[in-house]
């Protein structure tokens, strides 16, 4: 039998209101249940539409997914953008952006810790089809500007390939995140090593900027000598 077509974007206010909800109702489920517990009737009964108007919607759990991909492809390439602007990022300097930047991936990994084990595990049993090669490419173009975005400080990473590094950092910090966060995997080293949150933040941002020849110790004194030099507010001003 030949597949059904994939459904066209919704044009009515009302069917836009009732595809947001089926996504949102997948995003709920898929993080509560895992990819094998997301089924179309569960999701129907979460979004609180019959199961027959989901079916009418998507062919299948793939189709569904489709839409699920897209959407969180979107999110996050948004949230790139907005948070590597280059001109709001500048005057954070590479220190303190670093920090801030691994602060936040640990809180999105633990906040969305059920959803991205789900798509990390459909990604991977579906490594070839369309939408998820699609999804990729988009993640790799958001890669590209959070290194961009780096590179704005190359005179001040000192290893001999400041763009290797980046890339280089950026994945082993996302690497120690995925075990550790994503799947859950703290149990193993808690023999040897306490990692909460804040150990992790801490010591992630001190390897990521190590790793690119940054001497943390040094740009904090030079920030705080900085900081000292400026000229104190008049006492006749108060």
């Amino acid at each position: 039998m030949p597949r059904k077509p994939a459904p066209r974007p919704p044009r009515q206010l009302r069917s836009r209101e009732s595809l947001r909800r089926m996504l949102d109702a997948a995003e709920v489920i898929l993080a509560k249940h895992g990819l094998e517990g997301a089924t179309l009737p569960r999701i129907a009964t979460q979004a609180g539409i019959s199961p027959a108007n989901v079916y009418r919607r998507f062919r299948d759990k793939d189709a569904l997914m489709a839409a699920v991909f897209q959407r969180l492809t979107e999110r996050s390439s948004a949230a790139t953008a907005a948070q590597f602007e280059p001109e709001t990022v500048r005057p954070i300097g590479l220190v303190q952006f670093s920090q801030n930047m691994i602060e936040g991936m640990i809180r999105s990994f633990r906040s969305d810790a059920g959803l991205s084990r789900a798509t990390v595990q459909y990604s991977e049993e579906h490594w070839e089809v369309g939408f998820v090669r699609k999804a990729r490419a988009s993640e790799a173009q958001s890669f590209q500007t959070m290194v961009n975005t780096f590179l704005m400080w190359r005179d001040q990473i000192n290893h001999p390939q400041p763009e290797r590094a980046i890339r280089f950092a950026f994945a082993m910090v996302a690497l120690a995140l995925r075990e550790l966060i994503l799947f859950d995997r703290t149990h193993i080293f808690e023999d040897i090593l306490i990692l909460d949150d804040n150990i992790l933040r801490e010591e992630l941002a001190r390897m990521f900027l190590r790793y690119l020849g940054v001497d943390v110790l040094e740009n904090a004194v030079s920030a705080e000598e900085s900081k000292r030099s400026q000229p104190f507010p008049s006492r006749r001003r108060l």
